[in-house]
């Protein structure tokens, strides 16, 4: 009689834990171009400005609370602006559920300077938190007759560009040449803090007037970079005042760890 609670309390406990773990964590990641990424968290998301959506869902009314698509994706890069006037309608858009279900929208359906159409990301339902079964984030499109792109447990949101068969017309080469510019921008005589705004260090062999830096976007793009001691050149302590005097050009090799 004494141990009848004991197993009820474990399987109650076991219940809860399994409830639990079905659960996915509050958190969406987002992949901008130009290499760019971010993961909001469900605060991050409350604090973006509240939408409260009335819609139909499979001829259903319904209220959905949640936030506009496009400003969870102000937290990345995005082919917006002037820059972006002769490509923005090769880019697309991926919502992708921890299913792996996926959903495509070009990105001309949901830029603001195309389109009054809406898309959001809705967190609650009739006022209360999304189920396990479409929370906690879906992305619903209101007005479409269809609703194949009303993605549950969002889990992704990608923009990317077509692809291309230009060797100089890829998102990846516009990724090289943006980060080309900036490891460029590092010159012989600029000071050892200088360059650490761009590169970091990495492991190996290294000394106050010779050390091997990594890029900071991408540890393996490297540089090698030769100092003079700003001062007390007998001292092995390389100091941030020390100033560059020859500068390799970048160059990939796999990371190297102590």
């Amino acid at each position: 009689m004494k141990i009848m609670p004991v197993i009820r309390l474990t399987t109650v406990f076991g219940f809860f834990v399994s409830v639990a773990l079905c659960q996915y964590p509050p958190t969406l990641a987002l992949q901008g171009i130009s290499g760019t990424s971010a993961t909001l968290s469900a605060s991050d998301i409350a604090n973006l400005p509240n939408q409260t959506i009335r819609t139909t869902d499979h001829g259903t009314p319904v209220t959905f609370d949640g936030v506009l698509l496009n400003d969870v994706l102000a937290s990345v890069r995005t082919p917006t602006g002037e820059t972006f006037n002769k490509s923005v309608a090769s880019y697309y858009l991926i919502a992708e559920a921890h299913d792996g279900y996926k959903a495509v929208f070009t990105w001309a359906e949901i830029d603001p300077t195309f389109t009054d159409r809406k898309v959001y990301v809705v967190t609650k339902r009739e006022g209360n938190p999304l189920t396990a079964k479409d929370g906690p984030y879906e992305l619903i499109v209101p007005g479409e007759r269809r609703f194949s792109r009303w993605v549950r447990q969002l889990k992704l949101l990608r923009v990317e560009p077509l692809p291309t068969s230009s060797a100089y017309d890829s998102e990846a080469v516009r990724w090289i040449a943006a980060s080309l510019t900036d490891m460029q921008g590092i010159k012989v005589g600029m000071t050892r803090a200088e360059m650490l705004k761009v590169f970091m260090e990495e492991g190996g062999i290294s000394n106050r007037h010779w050390r091997r830096y990594v890029y900071r976007k991408c540890g393996y793009i490297k540089v090698d970079v030769e100092f003079a001691p700003a001062n007390n050149p007998d001292n092995p302590d390389q100091s941030p005042e020390d100033r560059i005097t020859k500068i390799s050009q970048p160059f990939l090799e796999w990371s190297i760890r102590d």
